[in-house]
């Protein structure tokens, strides 16, 4: 498992050196715009770095040579969710010091809005890849390509729909309460979602022919 984390590691460095780039950029946008797509743009672009070394694995063949490593199928899988996972930190760790600079020069700190903030975007991070990440595994990752498509039109649509009834969305949800149920409901449904896509994505890769 230690090993695979570290060919995605050296593969983000090498491949992947622009999103990150875009992470930040996008992350003192967000700040300063109020905006809820460019706020969220930096997780939905850290969300899609392992799906995107996913193609790279198989443009490498990399899935026929690690049948020769004593490692099994079910961690190949577990290694892609691990690093979703520490990519969204990551990423909600940028976007959250942004956030605390923002509301410091705005004379506007709140602890409670910060947790917020991060429990939310770190939750819709994992909405993308778990919605495509069984798609991939199962068709791999060109035959599932409709799935990546299909889940971040999804995805914006909802955010869409969440401006229209938020004005200042991201301004919005740093004053509300990080103990309100509804945050904590929907960091449960989400990780749920997200352990589902796991299971499911297990399944999917085991059985698959190459």
């Amino acid at each position: 498992m230690k090993g695979l984390l570290r060919k995605d590691l050296y593969l983000m460095i090498k491949y992947c050196r622009l999103f990150f780039i875009l992470i930040i950029v996008f992350s003192f946008a967000g700040a300063w715009n109020n905006n809820l797509f460019f706020a969220l743009y930096p997780i939905t672009i850290s969300s899609i770095i392992p799906v995107n070394l996913l193609s790279y694995d198989e443009k490498s063949n990399w899935s026929l040579y690690a049948c020769t490593f004593p490692c099994s199928r079910k961690e190949i899988v577990s290694s892609k969710y691990i690093l979703t996972v520490c990519t969204l930190t990551l990423s909600a760790i940028i976007v959250e010091i942004v956030q605390i600079i923002h509301m410091i020069i705005r004379h506007n700190f709140y602890i409670s809005g910060l947790l917020t903030i991060f429990t939310i975007i770190f939750i819709a991070g994992l909405l993308p890849p778990a919605f495509m990440f069984p798609f991939t595994f199962k068709l791999g990752a060109e035959k599932g390509r409709f799935a990546y498509y299909i889940g971040f039109i999804l995805f914006f649509a909802l955010l869409g729909w969440l401006q229209s009834f938020i004005k200042n969305l991201p301004l919005g949800l740093a004053h509300f309460p990080f103990r309100s149920y509804y945050i904590l409901i929907l960091f449960f449904i989400g990780l749920l979602l997200y352990m589902i896509s796991w299971i499911l994505s297990i399944k999917f890769y085991q059985n698959r022919e190459f």
